[in-house]
């Protein structure tokens, strides 16, 4: 990818931000689809080269804590008061799992938890 040049908004006497076409860093997106209503609500967690560093955790306890965020957001979303059955599908990834999402499921218990079948990216409505 080549790099160009563009325009950017900004305030004046404040440098704006902007991204590049060439950033390599992962973003991971934890989200859910109503299949009532097709709303769509999604968290990311930004994965630089670095945040091992800057945050003193590694990825794998950066995953599950994101993961159960995502659970609480979630749970606070659907209360268990206005609906009764919550059911999210999810994979088989290791972050799906530990005591950060144990934590988070005892919080908000109502989400009820539904694993996919091994290697069937097909089936996920994500």
């Amino acid at each position: 990818m080549v790099p160009t040049l563009g325009r950017t908004p900004g305030v004046k006497g404040h440098r704006p931000t902007s991204g590049t076409g060439d950033c390599k860093d992962p973003i991971y997106v934890s989200a859910v689809v109503n299949a009532v209503t097709a709303a769509i609500h999604a968290n990311l967690l930004e994965s630089p080269k670095d945040a091992a560093k800057r945050t003193g955790k590694s990825k794998a306890r950066r995953l599950p804590e994101a993961f159960a965020a995502h659970l609480r957001h979630v749970g606070r979303l659907y209360p268990r008061a206005e609906h009764g059955r919550v059911v999210l599908l999810i994979d088989n990834a290791p972050w799906h799992a530990g005591k950060a999402v144990a934590g988070a499921r005892a919080d908000h218990p109502h989400p009820r938890l539904k694993r996919l079948p091994s290697y069937s990216p097909q089936l996920d409505v994500i």
